[in-house]
């Protein structure tokens, strides 16, 4: 079975929806697909933020067009559609413990079920070196 590994260091609704995207392909070609949340991605798992309304965006000049042809298109929301896809496919979540930290999520119980487990950045490196591909956002 073919492994993909993704990076997400950003937290942005652009990357969100970026990482979910290729995750759904990766998932579909039947591919395990291992998460990492590094810093800014890591805070948009913290259970309070996944759950807000307020995303933050890369391009916030862009936002209504993009929640428009999201709506248009019937495009799943990231938080959505990756929940989805754990529950279809092989994807595993982990959060930087080091962004953890500065984002004051120590404990599994302060990010969003999505997450599995919180790993030290050499868990990430290991799996990067180990991986058919990776992706970083």
């Amino acid at each position: 079975m073919a492994k993909m590994v993704v990076g997400l260091a950003s937290g942005s609704e652009e990357k969100l929806l970026v990482a979910s995207t290729v995750i759904g392909g990766a998932v579909a070609l039947d591919q395990r697909v291992d998460l990492y949340l590094l810093l800014g991605g890591a805070r948009a798992f913290r259970r309070d933020v996944a759950a807000s309304e307020s995303p933050t965006y890369d391009h916030p000049e862009l936002r209504a067009e993009m929640e428009a042809g999201i709506a248009k298109h019937q495009i799943p929301l990231p938080m959505v559609q990756l929940r989805n896809l754990k529950a279809q496919g092989d994807l595993h979540i982990h959060a930087c413990a080091t962004a953890g930290k500065i984002w004051d999520a120590e404990q599994l119980s302060d990010f969003s079920e999505l997450v599995d487990d919180i790993v030290g950045v050499g868990e990430y490196v290991i799996a990067c070196s180990e991986a058919d591909a990776v992706q970083t956002l």
